[in-house]
């Protein structure tokens, strides 16, 4: 372990090698994993001169990447002297031995890799600091425009630090039969058959999901039960609330995975009246079931941004030593950009980017939830174009879902709108919502379920519009006072056929 401040000298001379010295054996520095290994040229774009205290580690550093620049290669150690000279800059021999004088396959690339990018990570913050501070120091603040200050300063710390670590490859070449090998994707079992069936075995990685339903539809619950069965599939789950507290979340996940009732959690307020909740997890922990770890954190509303998720369940990580696999963020609409936007359709719009972009960079599941829009609100079925205010969230997100739900019904059709890679659009399944434990449990009969790529049900929609079309066939003029009765039945067969379409 290379100590920061102590041996920082030794560190910037391994930082040096590590990039420019063109002896290094790249077969001896091959990565194992190979999604984290940079080319040289994607090291050098990212290290500045200025990051080096050792004068002649920056003067030689300097003119190395310019001679790269120029020639297309990393110049020996008898070219870099040359190159110095012809730049009227002169470096002792004995200097530019030293220099070089770091022996790299004492490491190996894992090893190498994790401190350079420390590295980078560390000048980088340091000068950003004190850019900040230079900036705060030649501000004029004031109560009026404290916070714009801060906020501006958090949004540059944002920009300046979001440093691009990924894999360096110059992507695939059509020509190369290799390049056309396609990767299993890396999902995990979702707790249900519905969403494992539509997204091809589970939540994937690196993706994210979004539900879209009207206000008191039940996102919340439809999300919970997300993060509760995942939870119960083994998966590491974290739940990020900005509505709800974390209090009454838990309240909610507990009914539903120890089933106990919502209103019995309103009198556990002391560790005596417990005993209930202690007894229903020993019974779970005994149960010999591979369920995950599940994280509630409750973040301000209107306050939180997608880099304060990426941060906390980065620590999370640490601290557990465990990988998180799917995280619920409750719900998007009341999240706020890293950079303001002007109005809804540019917030919203931004906010799944980001979330997408901490799915791709963790490798984790994000599921979150929007409102629909308005005028959509008293949609019978919904489509592409009932996302609130912002028909660019359909071409950020990997699937998105339709909620549907009469005020006062207890049932609840969750439909497949968009899916990026799966197929199964249009697709859907009706849950029965026991409010008493939040809990979904899937409906079952007739039509109570549709799948658009299946052969066994894919002329299921045009059997329920002809018969449609038979009970639309009673003409008016059939219809008079003795048969009444009659044409109210099929009014009622048509309704019943609407909600199976």
């Amino acid at each position: 372990m290379i100590d920061f401040i102590e041996n920082i000298e030794l560190l910037e001379k391994m930082v040096w090698n590590f990039v420019l010295n063109p002896n290094a054996d790249e077969d001896l520095l091959k990565p194992s994993n190979s999604e984290e290994y940079l080319d040289k040229k994607d090291l050098i774009s990212k290290i500045k001169a200025k990051y080096f205290s050792n004068e002649d580690l920056q003067v030689t550093w300097k003119y190395a990447t310019l001679y790269y620049k120029d020639h297309k290669k990393i110049p020996t150690k008898k070219e870099l002297k040359v190159f110095l000279g012809l730049k009227n800059e002169e470096i002792d021999q004995l200097v530019l031995d030293e220099i070089y004088n770091y022996n790299l396959s004492d490491h190996n690339y894992s090893f190498l890799y994790k401190y350079v990018k420390a590295f980078v990570l560390l000048r980088g913050f340091n000068i950003l600091l004190i850019d900040m501070l230079t900036t705060l120091k030649t501000t004029n603040v004031n109560p009026e425009n404290i916070e714009q200050v801060i906020e501006s300063v958090r949004n540059k710390m944002n920009d300046k630090l979001s440093i691009n670590f990924e894999n360096g490859k110059s992507g695939l070449n059509f020509l190369n039969p290799m390049h056309h090998i396609q990767i299993s994707k890396e999902g995990c079992p979702s707790g249900f058959k519905f969403f494992d069936k539509t997204q091809g075995g589970g939540w994937n990685a690196k993706s994210l999901v979004v539900f879209q339903g009207r206000p008191k539809v039940g996102k919340s619950i439809v999300l919970g039960n997300i993060a509760t069965r995942s939870f119960l599939a083994g998966n590491n789950t974290g739940v990020v609330t900005v509505e709800l507290s974390e209090g009454k979340y838990m309240k909610r996940l507990g009914s539903n995975i120890l089933g106990i009732e919502t209103i019995k959690y309103d009198a556990f307020t002391n560790e005596k009246a417990m005993a209930m909740v202690q007894g229903k997890l020993k019974e779970l922990k005994d149960s010999g079931k591979q369920y995950g770890e599940l994280l509630i954190k409750e973040f301000a509303t209107g306050g939180a941004t997608a880099i304060d998720v990426e941060n906390y369940f980065i620590r999370q990580e640490k601290e557990m030593n465990k990988k998180f696999t799917v995280i619920v963020v409750d719900y998007i609409n009341l999240m706020r950009p890293i950079t303001e936007q002007g109005g809804l359709y540019e917030k919203i719009k931004v906010i799944s980017e980001e979330l997408r972009g901490v799915a791709m960079r963790n490798k984790w599941c994000i599921i979150t939830a929007t409102q629909i829009k308005r005028d959509a609100i008293d949609d019978f079925d919904l489509g592409m174009d009932s996302v609130a205010e912002s028909f660019g969230l359909i071409h950020t997100v990997d699937a998105l879902y339709g909620l549907m739900r009469g005020p006062l019904e207890s049932r609840m059709k969750i439909k497949l709108i968009a899916n990026r890679d799966n197929g199964y659009e249009e697709s859907y399944k009706f849950y029965d919502m026991k409010k008493d434990y939040m809990r979904l449990d899937e409906s079952f009969g007739e039509n109570s379920e549709y799948y658009s790529d299946d052969d066994s049900t894919n002329n299921m929609e045009t059997e329920l519009r002809d018969s449609y079309k038979n009970i639309n066939s009673v003409k008016s003029d059939d219809i008079d006072s003795n048969n009444q009765e009659h044409t109210s039945t099929k009014l009622d067969d048509y309704t019943d056929l609407l909600s199976q379409i």
